[in-house]
């Protein structure tokens, strides 16, 4: 298999170089980088419809640079052109939030209307998307095909953080607070962690792509990706004030649960055959 993609590498078709009216190369060539941008047709057809009817969607705000790997959200999309007819590509997305939100609670130990503390809840989010693969061109017009395949990484992770203005213990065992919850078994939430998902997977595509002007192509491609998903356990951690504790002076103890030890997805599915339209731009 190796020597077959050694053999289509080297002796691979050549460009067959076209040039505009000026005498300027269109296509591009061995050594050259490419970046690119995409959007959803969906989107400017709801932009051009909205002008003749309703114009609550009349906005290019849902825009976006594209990855047929990562769907609609952002992320940097490149390629280098290892021949003139193959190309390494690679695509890198990653998103997420960390964000803190204060509460002004009921002060329990000052027991007066104007004495207040302060409870805060923190979220922490990310994903991330890497795919790295190799690109086949063919074609000897304007008009070029495209296929090939790519190896996709992905991993993402969840948590939320509580944390209380009014102290737990013996004379106060359910404080008052703005955020957070009571299990039960094991007292107030201090903290969810929803564990890590590890992503590993292979896509093929095949697509088009047209060279509007000199070393600027518009083109579509859809793919076949195989995703195989392994998800970290969850652990929840509770505090509770226990009256047995220390010899019997009590104190507060925590408690880490686990209510989800984990487990695998794998799933297959035809992705960006949604009429999403990008923009490559060779230089």
């Amino acid at each position: 298999v190796l020597a077959m993609c050694v053999g289509v590498i080297s002796y691979g078709q050549s460009n067959d170089q076209i040039q505009n009216k000026k005498g300027i190369d269109i296509m591009p060539v061995k050594g050259e980088f490419a970046v690119g941008a995409g959007v959803g047709l969906g989107n400017v057809t709801g932009f051009v419809g909205s002008m003749f009817g309703y114009t609550g969607y009349n906005s290019f705000s849902q825009s976006y640079i594209n990855s047929p790997i990562v769907g609609a959200s952002q992320s940097i999309f490149g390629k280098y052109m290892l021949t003139d007819n193959n190309a390494l590509r690679m695509t890198f997305y990653n998103g997420g939030s960390d964000a803190l939100t204060s509460y002004e609670v009921f002060d329990d130990r000052a027991n007066t209307p104007d004495s207040t503390v302060v409870d805060k809840y923190g979220t922490n989010s990310s994903t991330t998307y890497i795919s790295a693969g190799y690109e086949w061109r063919r074609g000897k017009t304007r008009l070029r095909g495209i296929y090939g395949a790519e190896a996709v990484l992905s991993w993402t992770n969840s948590s939320r953080s509580y944390t209380y203005g009014n102290t737990m213990d013996a004379t106060n065992l359910t404080p008052t607070s703005a955020i957070g919850y009571y299990n039960a078994d094991y007292g107030r939430v201090l903290e969810e962690n929803f564990g890590s998902t590890v992503g590993l997977g292979v896509r093929g595509f095949v697509g088009v792509e047209y060279f509007i002007a000199p070393k600027i192509a518009m083109g579509t491609e859809f793919g076949w990706r195989v995703m195989m998903n392994k998800s970290n356990k969850s652990s929840f951690t509770y505090e509770r004030f226990d009256p047995f504790a220390d010899n019997g002076a009590g104190q507060i103890v925590t408690h880490t649960d686990t209510p989800n030890l984990g487990g695998r997805t794998f799933s297959s599915n035809i992705d960006n055959f949604n009429t999403q339209i990008y923009f490559h731009f060779y230089f």
